[in-house]
């Protein structure tokens, strides 16, 4: 009898855990940042021990395994200065930019990771940042989004120039630091937090739009916009003038990725954020200027990030009509792909519908696609998208950097654990 019934409560139990696990495919108007209901995706697709894997991730990002470790040491002369987050890259050799360090940063923040947080800021101010009298003004105070390490393991930069959506990051993740530790350590994360901010206003962007470079007009990459992150600049800021421009950098950019998903739905099946547009939303076509990686119209790299920053603002901010429609037009479009290719996969790379054949979708994508779910109301893409990502182990080997740093970031999404706090002096 006590078999029995110890069974009958399991398999209730079970029955009522089912019961709750439900896909949400009705995502709120109203976003968690207000409601304060932060959805844990795993846990409605019936997923268990959530937590226990995020913090895994954590660990072996952040541990001293060589595996999945991306977090390391810098020292000079024997002396240790600092962590950065090496950018792992057989093709171009290793290196360091303001991309992944502002991702450890913002991982570092939503887990309660101070001093791991500590580590990485200190190394991004002392080397990473441009000098505020730098001889060329457009670089003064920016963030050198590529260094490397010389032969005889100092640090110097490849690249002066800025990729914004590290200032970004840095930003976004400053803010929550100060939210959440207060500022009389080490660091005043809230004054650097604004430096930071100002930066971005005077430096990088152009009518209220984030630029892809400070050197060339017209010209933004849809990845980096985060309307998302720009109220919560807007909240946490204390000046009534930069609430005010923040908000309509906000709508500018939701505006922007609106118009972006309209103009690049060709077909039923075209629905594929690009690796460049305009300012009005629309994709560049070829090559614009010298030593660029890709032609503007592919979906590739930075570009499978856009649909998680949709399902991102769809989240926080709250949902949007176009937030779903972007959403499951890109994933129906990658649904439909797998479908029609005889690997049985969607690619890494397309351009305007039509694979470039770089091979299938790997941890990174595959991760930028499960956070996107929190804008679908497709219960069968949810199942499809977002199990192929759970499934997946934590990325290892020569191209961890990115898809580590991708699946890292899904984790604090789809878990729950990515959130806004808010300052309360404002």
């Amino acid at each position: 009898m006590k078999v029995f019934f110890k069974i009958t409560t399991l398999l209730l139990t079970l029955i009522s855990y089912q019961s709750l696990a439900a896909f949400n495919n009705n995502p709120s108007s109203v976003g968690a940042d207000s409601s304060g209901a932060y959805r844990n995706l795993a846990q409605e697709m019936g997923k268990t021990n959530i937590q226990q894997k995020v913090n895994s991730t954590f660990d072996n990002m952040f541990g001293y395994n060589n595996t999945q470790q991306l977090y390391y040491p810098y020292t000079e002369n024997g002396v240790y200065k600092a962590h950065y987050i090496k950018a792992i890259n057989p093709d171009e050799g290793d290196d360091i930019r303001t991309e992944g360090q502002s991702w450890g940063m913002t991982a570092a923040v939503m887990l309660y990771k101070q001093e791991e947080f500590d580590n990485l800021w200190r190394f991004a101010k002392a080397y990473q940042k441009n000098p505020d009298n730098h001889p060329d003004v457009k670089k003064q105070g920016v963030y050198a989004w590529k260094l490397k390490l010389n032969q005889n393991g100092f640090v110097y930069k490849v690249d002066e120039g800025p990729a914004p959506d590290g200032e970004e990051y840095f930003a976004f993740a400053l803010l929550n630091a100060s939210a959440r530790w207060g500022n009389s350590g080490e660091f005043n994360y809230y004054n650097d937090a604004i430096t930071m901010l100002n930066t971005i206003k005077n430096k990088l962007m152009e009518n209220q739009i984030i630029r892809f470079s400070p050197y060339i007009d017209n010209l933004t990459d849809p990845s980096y916009h985060i309307p998302a992150f720009y109220d919560y600049f807007a909240n946490n800021v204390t000046n009534q003038a930069d609430k005010t421009y923040w908000r309509q950098v906000a709508t500018k950019s939701r505006t922007l990725l609106k118009n972006h998903f309209t103009k690049v739905s060709g077909s039923p099946h075209w629905n594929l954020p690009t690796f460049l547009s305009r300012l009005d939303g629309s994709p560049v076509i070829g090559y614009i200027f010298n030593d660029q990686a890709n032609p503007g119209q592919w979906y590739e790299f930075d570009a499978w990030r856009v649909i998680m920053n949709v399902g991102l603002d769809a989240h926080l901010m709250g949902a949007q009509a176009w937030h779903k429609s972007a959403v499951n037009k890109a994933l129906g479009f990658l649904s439909y792909a797998k479908t029609n290719n005889s690997k049985n996969c969607y690619e890494q790379v397309y351009s305007y519908g039509g694979a470039q054949n770089k091979g299938c979708a790997g941890e990174g994508q595959k991760a930028a696609n499960a956070v996107a779910l929190l804008a679908s109301t497709n219960s069968g893409q949810a199942n499809e998208f977002f199990n192929e990502f759970w499934s997946l182990s934590q990325p290892t080997g020569s191209y961890r950097y990115y898809n580590g740093s991708l699946y890292m970031l899904a984790m604090l999404h789809v878990s729950g654990n990515f959130k806004f706090y808010n300052n309360t002096f404002n």
